[in-house]
């Protein structure tokens, strides 16, 4: 039985406005977070600067605010851009992108974490280099250009407005009507095909990098003393950690996305809370850097009123993460 449901947060507005408010507690946040990656980011940290950003954040609550109907693979765009005129099409590139950027950004951080395992921060030789920048050369391209057949054969106005209606009979005609609608194609199974498979792709890469640093490390601490095992270990957990945070805010909505194309689910509230915490994956990335790296951390301090204690116990900390540093 099809029930479309727009009321309370599945509606266009209560889900514009929810947006609006996220944009406006993220963005101090994110310009905070983009000053201390610019200007407080350590030497050996250099290489995954560019590596942390909350562009798809933006994109998702400010520029696109996609309204999506899955499992339908389209929707209305609320954002700026549509008040600027951008075609929706565009608009439906660009948060695509963005959201597999964000994937390729999350490899290429953890890909320099295993490298410096394996051959050490300043000692990669220039064929290794080469490599890297290949293999990553390679990713961000897939990331780029694996939609790219969808966008090759969109479907007309026309077309997406009878699929729209054979794929969900109670749509409401104010959707499928709005000059904004957008469907990127009418074939699930091709959809379904390319989101998954780099989803899968870049998620069993990541994988293999976090795996390979943490078994390294485990490896590391058995011929080091116990102050300094403890140290990994605690590296270990802030590891654990960073990959958690983007698996559950962006990896578990696209796999309801994929739920919802395979088994034609229909819940407008539940799409929308699939962009809410996509839109947080940028806040809880920033917020975890900064908590667990010790550079942004003083940089916070310096904003914050902090007692004189603790002061203290940042020298000391200090001192043991300069050593932990040149360990790995």
């Amino acid at each position: 039985m099809c029930d479309f449901n727009d009321s309370g947060l599945a509606s266009q507005q209560v889900f514009s406005m929810v947006l609006h408010i996220m944009t406006a507690i993220e963005l101090p946040i994110h310009l905070f977070g983009g000053f201390v990656i610019l200007f407080r980011t350590p030497a050996k940290m250099t290489s995954v600067k560019w590596s942390m950003s909350s562009l798809l954040d933006i994109t998702t609550c400010f520029l696109v605010i996609p309204y999506t109907i899955f499992p339908i693979p389209g929707g209305v765009p609320l954002g700026i851009l549509s008040l600027l005129n951008v075609h929706s099409m565009v608009q439906g590139f660009i948060l695509v992108i963005c959201g597999a950027l964000t994937g390729i950004s999350i490899l290429a951080f953890f890909e320099n974490r295993c490298n410096s395992m394996k051959y050490g921060p300043y000692s990669q030789s220039k064929k290794t280099k080469v490599i890297r920048y290949l293999y990553l050369t390679i990713n961000y391209s897939m990331a780029f250009g694996f939609m790219i057949p969808v966008y090759l054969q969109l479907p007309s106005k026309r077309e997406s407005e009878i699929y729209a209606i054979k794929t969900i009979p109670c749509l409401p005609s104010k959707i499928y009507k709005n000059d904004k609608f957008f469907v990127a194609s009418t074939n699930i199974s091709f959809i379904f095909s390319l989101v998954g498979g780099l989803t899968v792709l870049v998620t069993v890469q990541i994988l293999y990098q976090v795996i390979y640093s943490v078994i390294e490390l485990r490896n590391r601490t058995k011929k080091l003393s116990r102050v300094t095992s403890t140290l990994q270990k605690r590296f270990s957990i802030a590891l654990y950690v960073q990959v958690a945070i983007p698996m559950i805010a962006y990896l578990f909505p696209m796999l309801y996305v994929f739920s919802t194309w395979a088994f034609d689910i229909l819940s407008q509230t539940c799409n929308n809370m699939v962009f809410i915490c996509i839109a947080l994956h940028g806040l809880l990335s920033t917020l975890t850097m900064i908590s667990v790296h010790k550079p942004y951390r003083e940089t916070l301090k310096i904003f914050l009123p902090t007692c004189e204690r603790m002061r203290k116990r940042s020298k000391v900390s200090g001192v043991r993460d300069i050593y932990l540093s040149a360990i790995i």
